[in-house]
């Protein structure tokens, strides 16, 4: 039996109001996942003349329900099989949709992240929630490179709570970390590590995202860091740009020549200095002249590990030589823009990883790590040359466009190197999740 709102929608599309029923239908879907719903909702899109949307909407319900009979029967007008060969993406919508069911069913009072959001953590509009949906269905649907490439369970099955994170939020999907744990881990970071606090003051920022002095022997890496708890946690404490696998070997290894995309403050640069070790060379690259005079500092306070760090200062694109501009302070993500503005005070000149091997300044890339702000996909266009000669292993930041998760795997993909793709959360929410790829032997 149709619930209100279901009922109200079918009201809407009998009278010829499709696109308000789509959006009442999508309304009702985000309170609770109705089949019912699923195939009144694939109807409404056949009719609104997206039979594509209805079609795949249909053939995923079709494997949840193989019998239903609504399923059935408007995959036929749609000139579908009734029981079409199941395809990787079928499997991934279907699981996808169960997912969603089940997490709807729970309330998660300790999956608030006060850490990362010490305001208040923000909750979306449980009524908007089918739109959301909607969303996270067409990113799984581009999502083929990555589902087929995965290399764990445990990747797959990340994967799928991640869009439904980014669908129902916080209160019904738990992504990786375990609450005590991550905050224990948090906190006891600060309390065991902590020289100074406060040392340098960024305007605007609560406490907890001031940059402080931390000692991180105590945590197994003999060295200083200026910065914030929370990257200095992910980056130390969870292995943000390292699968916690050991095994599958998504990580960057002693000898290896590294790069750092996005340097930021320069703890990444020195975390990876550490791991490759003697043998290894560690390539950072900070346009932002503020946080390199951090990073800088950084590296005056670890002259062991600096010793194998180098900063470039061009911004990475697809391609060299353009001019871009920034806003020059002390700042996580910074965004870069095309046209100066009262807001940009600092003007750049791209570089490519390609053109840098071309000319000598990176003899080999063994590992490549990228989080520039929504840029990655401009940055591994910059490389495809040297992704298809060194085939190096990848650590790509892959949360801050709802679509790096298809475009960041398909664009590898079509370069024609094969490469085995695991996914990693390093906080509570979906910021710092990871794509890690291995090239196949």
């Amino acid at each position: 039996m149709p619930d209100a709102l279901h009922a109200q929608a079918l009201d809407l599309f009998s009278s010829g109001q499709t696109a308000d029923a789509v959006t009442l239908l999508r309304r009702s879907i985000g309170e609770t996942v109705d089949l019912d719903a699923f195939n009144d909702l694939a109807v409404m899109l056949a009719g609104s003349g997206d039979g594509d949307a209805a079609r795949e909407l249909l053939m995923a319900l079709r494997h949840v329900d193989p019998d239903h009979d609504g399923a059935v029967e408007n995959l036929a007008a749609l000139r579908v099989e009734a029981a079409p060969p199941a395809g990787a993406m079928d499997d991934a919508r279907a699981r996808f949709l169960q997912v969603l069911a089940d997490a709807q069913q729970v309330r998660l009072a300790d999956n608030l992240d006060h850490l990362f959001h010490p305001s208040g953590h923000p909750i979306p509009d449980p009524s908007e929630a089918g739109a959301r949906i909607a969303e996270q269905l067409a990113v799984l649907d581009r999502c083929g490179a990555v589902w087929r490439g995965l290399g764990d369970d445990n990747s797959r099955e990340l994967l799928l709570r991640y869009l439904a994170y980014r669908a129902l939020g916080p209160v019904h999907v738990r992504l990786e970390l375990d609450p005590v744990e991550y905050r224990g881990a948090v906190i006891q970071l600060t309390v065991r590590c902590q020289a100074q606090a406060d040392v340098l003051s960024m305007r605007g920022m609560p406490l907890e995202w001031q940059l402080h002095l931390y000692d991180l022997s105590a945590a197994g890496y003999p060295m200083q860091v200026i910065g914030n708890p929370l990257p200095l946690a992910s980056t130390f404490l969870f292995s943000q740009y390292a699968y916690r696998d050991e095994q599958v070997l998504a990580r960057p290894r002693p000898g290896d020549v590294a790069l750092d995309v996005g340097g930021c403050w320069g703890e990444t640069a020195l975390w990876l200095s550490h791991v490759v070790g003697p043998g290894g060379r560690v390539h950072a690259f900070e346009p932002t002249p503020s946080n390199r005079k951090v990073f800088a500092k950084n590296l005056e306070l670890n002259p062991m590990p600096a010793s194998r760090v180098t900063i470039w200062d061009a911004p990475l694109s697809d391609s060299a030589g353009e001019r871009l501009f920034v806003r020059d302070e002390i700042a996580a993500g910074a965004t870069m823009r095309t046209e100066t503005s009262a807001e940009t005070s600092c003007e750049l000149v791209t570089d490519t990883i390609d053109a840098m091997v071309g000319r000598g300044d990176l003899p080999r890339v063994d590992f490549i790590k990228i989080d520039v702000e929504g840029a990655d996909l401009g940055v591994l266009q910059g490389a495809a040359e040297t992704i298809r000669s060194f085939r190096p292993r990848l650590a790509l930041a892959a949360y801050h466009r709802p679509e790096d998760l298809a475009t960041l795997p398909g664009y590898v993909e079509s370069l024609g190197v094969p490469y085995r793709w695991y996914m990693q959360c390093s906080t509570m929410t979906e910021v710092d999740t990871v794509l890690f790829g291995v090239p196949v032997e």
